[in-house]
């Protein structure tokens, strides 16, 4: 549950920044519990992209006017 609160935090549209660095302390020690838990094949380089993800709010702003996805994009023509 602890990974879904700390995406749905990033994807909010209003972000505090004390909130933000409390994040980064909270989804290390969230990341180190799923470590405990599930074996180590589990893991690659994705499991910690979480913690890069931080950053990028820090310096753009929230994450969800900066995602975006292959079906949410135009084609050539402009038709979705």
């Amino acid at each position: 549950m602890e990974i879904s609160h700390f995406f749905k935090d990033i994807c909010s549209s209003k972000l505090n920044v004390d909130h933000i660095e409390r994040l980064e302390k909270n989804i290390v020690e969230t990341i180190c519990k799923l470590e405990m838990i599930f074996p180590p094949l589990f893991f690659d380089s994705m499991e910690h992209l979480p913690i890069h993800l931080l950053f990028e709010v820090k310096v753009g702003g929230p994450v969800q006017y900066r995602w975006m996805y292959p079906f949410e994009r135009l084609d050539i023509t402009g038709a979705m």
